[in-house]
């Protein structure tokens, strides 16, 4: 017969462990508007503070502060399209798996305003007009940004890329009022904080202008404020 062992049996259940990995991204759009933002009230400060004064040493300053929000404001624009892209499933429902990945494909190597029209198109929505506002701007502030990354000198009598940048350029800001009528518009007369101001807000409006048209969510709400451009 077999021998029954009666007892009281305990169990100790080991302790489940299970790893949680937490994914994350970062997005540089909005804060490079608001650095941009920030080097334009920069600016502002400096041709203030030297109102009046002798045209000196404070142009170096201010040169980098133009330099900067022109380059940041630009940066925004292209980071910001980039940033919808990057997340083509949840915003491009519009599109099945083989034209995500040929849209991709295609607009990866075009030009920032290019990315954006064909984010309009795999919306199903109208491109924006390249002949009319906020476009214009927006175009006009990625050749000045284009001419300070990639610039070449030109002789002040003997200007011509020079001078359709400010063909371009002329009338929409305000400049330097240390130079007055001296010197050349680009780059000496567009150095200033007029220009720092329309830079910040050509960026912003053509954003807010996509967000509207598109009906993708614009990031830059939550921060409002943070863009003054003005001192």
């Amino acid at each position: 017969m077999p021998k029954i062992v009666e007892g009281t049996f305990s169990a100790t259940l080991a302790p489940m462990s299970a790893e949680i990995t937490l994914r994350q991204k970062s997005a540089f759009a909005v804060q490079h508007l608001m650095a941009a933002a920030r080097f334009s009230r920069m600016c502002g400060k400096i041709e203030q503070e030297n109102s009046g004064k002798p045209f000196g040493s404070f142009f170096d300053e201010q040169i980098a502060c133009v330099s900067a929000t022109v380059l940041l404001s630009a940066a925004s624009l292209e980071s910001n399209i980039n940033e919808y892209l990057s997340e083509i499933d949840s915003n491009f429902p519009e599109l099945n798996d083989q034209m995500k990945k040929e849209a991709f494909d295609l607009i990866e190597k075009k030009g920032i305003l290019d990315k954006y029209q064909f984010a309009l198109a795999f919306k199903g929505k109208e491109k924006m007009s390249e002949g009319e506002q906020p476009f214009q701007d927006a175009s006009a502030l990625i050749k000045i940004r284009n001419a300070l990354v990639h610039f070449k000198p030109e002789w002040h009598d003997e200007q011509k890329e020079h001078k359709k940048l400010e063909k371009l350029l002329r009338g929409k800001f305000t400049l330097n009022p240390s130079l007055g009528s001296g010197g050349v518009f680009f780059p000496q007369q567009c150095i200033s904080y007029g220009c720092t101001q329309w830079s910040v807000t050509s960026a912003l409006n053509f954003m807010k202008k996509f967000s509207e048209l598109s009906g993708l969510a614009l990031r830059f709400d939550k921060h409002h404020g943070k863009f003054n451009a003005k001192i």
